[in-house]
């Protein structure tokens, strides 16, 4: 297959039920490129919880994969005004997306060859005007992405990664070693005074759903002191997140591990986080802590200082923290991974949608590139939120 020829080497459908692809599906997510959140079983749970899931499905038409599945685009479809946008199941909880790509398609991804493909899809989806393909990392495991052959732009946030090659104390000692163990220390002995703690991970799923409970609680009451809506407030996306976890029992890639700092006197959790497991790599899925006397000993920090050394210790390769600028990512991360977003108008509608999504998404990165702007919108939203209340 060379450039420009993908037309007659590859027959492009679409679906809305993704049972009949779960065994080439599978055979796809094993790659180590294909991201956790475009894996089977996390697709199911979003596709079972939404209106209007859309799978676009390309299988090869020649040569020794003839018939098999050349790439899965796992969608939603949402309506924001006008535009019908098609974009990946998870949306805003996905951290990093790569999908599910066949190596050979992967290798003749050329300009000439994505555009082919775009105009079979143009072909036959007619239910969407606007592809908008999120958190794409240009590279990743030593592949390019297929959507860097077309126009993208950089997206507004950034993942930030630390690399776990080598034991815990190597990894402690990037960086300023002595202050973080200082602070470890601080942590525990504070503790002490609430009777010690235990570092956790959730060993069934009774537990694990009892976590998350807490997590809902404890998250909450953070956003509505930073005034942020709630994004897991919808019963819809906390039952997904259980069956999720419940997922965790049953499959040898984790969608979502429970791990929490909890006080023995009382067992309750004071930091909790969920992880995603996908051979080496760790995602950090989201996190929080317990509002009021105990955030002096710092138990989020405390909880991911855990949570690095028992992947360190477990043989993992990458600890991800996810997407979104902070100074306790900063303070460990040894990698930053730049993402992209590639918007394809479908439609002539989908055409002003997609300047006007590009320029949204520009703006939104001038404003967290610069912190008295990031200040300000941080402000007008809390002030917006109070007012909604």
């Amino acid at each position: 297959m060379a450039d420009g020829t993908m037309t007659n080497t590859l027959n492009i459908t679409c679906a809305e039920d993704i049972a009949p692809l779960e065994k080439e599906w599978r055979e796809l997510e094993m790659l180590p490129q294909c991201s956790i959140h475009q894996s089977y079983r996390w697709c199911r749970a979003w596709s079972e919880n939404d209106k209007r899931p859309l799978f676009i499905v390309g299988r090869f038409t020649a040569g020794a994969f003839e018939g098999r599945i050349a790439f899965i685009l796992p969608l939603s479809i949402r309506t924001v005004g006008p535009l019908r946008i098609a974009s990946y199941l998870g949306g805003a909880f996905n951290n990093l997306n790569f999908g599910l790509f066949h190596p050979d398609f992967i290798a003749v991804a050329a300009p000439g060859t994505m555009q082919d493909v775009v105009e079979q899809i143009r072909e036959i989806v007619d239910v969407v005007d606007l592809l908008l393909l999120e958190r794409h990392p240009e590279t990743w495991r030593g592949l390019t992405h297929p959507f860097s052959a077309l126009p993208h732009f950089e997206d507004q946030n950034n993942s930030f990664q630390v690399s776990l090659g080598e034991d815990f104390e190597t990894v402690v000692r990037r960086g300023n070693a002595k202050r973080r163990r200082k602070k470890f220390r601080s942590s525990v002995k504070r503790l002490e005074a609430f009777g010690g703690y235990d570092y956790v991970q959730a060993a069934t799923l009774e537990e694990a759903r009892a976590l998350l409970d807490c997590f809902y609680e404890q998250k909450a009451a953070r956003f509505d002191l930073k005034g942020i809506p709630d994004v897991f407030a919808f019963q819809s996306v906390q039952e997904l997140f259980k069956d999720l976890a419940a997922a965790s029992f049953e499959e040898k890639r984790k969608p979502l591990e429970m791990h929490a700092i909890r006080l023995r006197v009382d067992g309750r959790p004071i930091a909790i986080a969920g992880l995603s497991v996908k051979d080496g790599h760790v995602i950090c899925q989201f996190s929080s802590f317990e509002s009021g006397e105990t955030e002096i000993v710092s138990p989020g920090d405390l909880l991911f200082y855990h949570m690095i050394k028992n992947a360190c210790e477990s043989g993992k390769e990458l600890f991800d923290f996810g997407v979104g600028d902070e100074l306790f990512k900063r303070n460990w991360c040894d990698g930053e991974t730049k993402l992209y977003d590639c918007v394809i108008a479908l439609t002539v509608t989908g055409r002003a949608g997609a300047v006007a999504v590009a320029g949204l998404t520009h703006a939104k990165r001038i404003i967290k590139a610069n912190p008295r702007l990031f200040t300000l919108a941080r402000k007008a939203r809390m002030a917006l939120h109070r007012k909604a209340e």
